[in-house]
């Protein structure tokens, strides 16, 4: 449905035009009402309306400033001005902002008004079928590659996507990474029916990225409950709060190396704290340089003592076993799966002596890295 607000100091105007007009006929609904222009921006930055029908002369904030301030954060926005004023220089202003039409108060008829609804209806429909179609091809395309650490246009698309229909992420808000839901139907219709802001982005088949405001998370926790009522193997993981650009970068990065990890190393970190769940992904980052408990446990933000407990508690063995057993899997990887030399690879795992590396992995495995690439040719022979 296309959202609509009115704004009008008198409240008859305003119940009278939400009970009189038959908005559903053009596929719209009233989401709320100001009376005055200060509020109806304050409602504007929380719900986005798609369409603003606003008096004039108003207290606290005139039609026209409020205009003005709506077509600067969101030029696709129709607006449509109310005056009982006879004074066309007021429609001339209006009109120069970027207002869409203008009705005098004293003349007002119903079918003109109307014509304006309809009109609005043709152009926002339009614009949403473009949206739809650029989000369900190049969208999900360009995403997938950038997460895949590809030079590609998606920092161009997300600057754009920030200035205009993801703006409200200026404000805090989480990011939820979905995986194993067969079917976003079902959460999708309940946030709609919340009449909530949110933005998603498909990853693959069966995952998916949402981003919801903070205020709304205890709600879509609720609704990702139900969901797993009815999916049992749904699971997520979340990230959060986070504002802006740079942040909604840094957060879904995170995210989806995490599940990487999970899938590479067979590890499920969803109930591992927070500290550990940083410290693994510090790991992970800095494969390729030499790093200590103590380091980690910094960054993190407890005593190494502290930190080495809870790291065991939660992994299952100590921070240096850990680390070497994803050294030793990371270097495996490499030999069965790339041609790059030994002294390539253990430059990649932080040894830079390949032939520590050479009697490291031997330790580790029991035959040299040279032996352990033969042995994975002959076997796939």
């Amino acid at each position: 449905m296309i959202k609509v607000m009115i704004v009008d100091d008198e409240l008859i105007v305003r119940k009278g035009l939400i009970a009189t007009v038959d908005w559903g006929k053009y596929q719209m609904t009233v989401i709320a009402d100001a009376p005055n222009g200060q509020k109806a921006w304050e409602i504007f930055e929380e719900h986005c309306p798609e369409i603003v029908i606003t008096d004039i002369v108003m207290p606290e904030m005139n039609g026209i400033e409020l205009a003005r301030k709506i077509k600067q954060s969101s030029p696709e926005t129709k607006i449509l001005l109310l005056s009982c004023h006879r004074d066309f220089t007021y429609a001339q202003e209006g009109m120069n902002i970027g207002a869409s039409g203008y009705i005098l108060k004293t003349a007002f008829q119903d079918q003109q008004f109307e014509e304006y609804l309809k009109r609005f209806e043709g152009e926002l429909n339009s614009i949403n079928r473009q949206q739809n179609s650029f989000d369900s091809s190049s969208l999900a395309k360009e995403f997938y590659e950038w997460l895949c650490d590809f030079d590609n246009s998606f920092p161009t698309i997300l600057e754009e996507l920030f200035s205009k229909d993801w703006k409200w992420m200026q404000q805090p808000y989480f990011i939820y990474l979905l995986n194993h839901l067969k079917s976003f139907e079902f959460l999708l219709a309940k946030l709609s029916s919340e009449d909530k802001l949110f933005a998603k982005i498909p990853c693959g088949q069966d995952q998916a990225f949402i981003f919801i405001p903070e205020k709304s998370q205890p709600q879509f926790e609720r609704i990702l409950v139900e969901a797993r009522g009815i999916e049992p193997t749904v699971r997520w993981k979340v990230n959060g709060p986070n504002q802006g650009k740079k942040e909604w970068m840094n957060g879904v990065s995170s995210l989806y190396r995490q599940l990487k990890f999970e899938k590479q190393f067979n590890y499920s970190m969803e109930n591992w704290p927070l500290p550990i769940q940083k410290a693994v992904e510090k790991i992970i980052l800095q494969l390729d340089e030499p790093i200590s408990s103590t380091d980690i446990a910094l960054e993190v933000g407890l005593s190494r003592s502290h930190f080495s407990t809870m790291f065991k508690k939660a992994v299952g063995e100590s921070f240096i076993a850990f680390t070497e057993r994803i050294k030793v899997q990371a270097a495996c990887n490499l030999l069965e799966n790339t041609s790059l030399t030994s002294q390539e690879i253990s430059e990649k795992i932080g040894i830079q002596d390949g032939k520590y590396f050479s009697k490291w992995f031997k330790k580790c495995i029991g035959i040299t890295p040279s032996d352990y690439r033969q042995n994975k040719k002959v076997n796939i022979s």
